[in-house]
């Protein structure tokens, strides 16, 4: 079971998750109250242990034909230096610029918001496409909404839970959980969807960006008790 804490803003907040027992820690490059700049991802992912336990989330680059891929190489040559070897995309993913990145050294995340079945039915016809370029892992979040994560609502477990029933999972790769998700519902979550992996950002904070000490070590704890738990318990 893959623990992530995302929405880290400070190497004090990185270092609790880790030492807790979390697998990753996300790093937002892309919007909202937890955006942090390049500069500051790089000096983060430097005082760990293993710098290459940091996600970066980032807008998918090289869009829009050459305008920005100057910047968009640098941004990748920074994050490959640093030792960051894991990203996490949003906007306009293709296969082209999934097999660059496998090509320079990244393992992807693939962001699917899911409302419903039609949802599900976006990505099987997005992985059929990707032939061989196909991002590593896809990260099932909230549906809705002008925030790209962090927003403290669910995905849709039904929806979720029934394509497993289905074997649709089958297709896909490794799914990691995200959306609404707290110490509290994350047993929850696991039993009924059944993920490969589990994202939290809102349900550990003490406000947007701050990390609740208590609450991630909680979070962590209850994870990994259910993952280890007897299927169907």
């Amino acid at each position: 079971m893959i623990v992530k804490i995302c929405g880290i803003t400070d190497v004090d907040d990185a270092r609790h998750a880790l030492d807790c027992g979390a697998d990753w820690i996300g790093l937002n490059l892309v919007s909202g109250p937890r955006k942090i700049e390049l500069a500051a991802a790089v000096a983060i992912a430097g005082q760990l242990p293993n710098p290459s336990r940091a996600v970066v989330l980032t807008a998918s680059p090289f869009q829009g034909g050459g305008r920005g891929k100057g910047q968009d190489d640098r941004t990748l040559t920074a994050l490959h230096n640093a030792g960051i070897t894991r990203l996490q995309l949003y906007g306009a993913v293709t296969n082209e610029v999934l097999g660059v990145l496998r090509e320079r050294g990244f393992e992807t995340i693939l962001v699917q918001p899911v409302s419903d079945e039609r949802s599900l039915a976006a990505l099987d016809e997005f992985l059929a496409k990707c032939g061989g370029a196909r991002p590593d892992y896809v990260l099932f979040d909230a549906a809705g909404g002008d925030r790209q994560g962090g927003t403290g609502r669910r995905a849709n477990w039904s929806a979720l839970a029934a394509a497993y029933a289905a074997g649709r999972h089958a297709g896909w790769p490794p799914v990691i959980l995200a959306g609404g998700l707290t110490p509290g519902n994350v047993a929850e979550a696991i039993r009924t969807v059944r993920p490969a992996g589990v994202d939290v950002s809102s349900g550990v904070e003490l406000a947007p960006g701050r990390k609740d000490h208590t609450k991630v070590r909680a979070f962590v704890s209850a994870a990994r008790e259910q993952s280890h738990s007897p299927r169907g318990s």
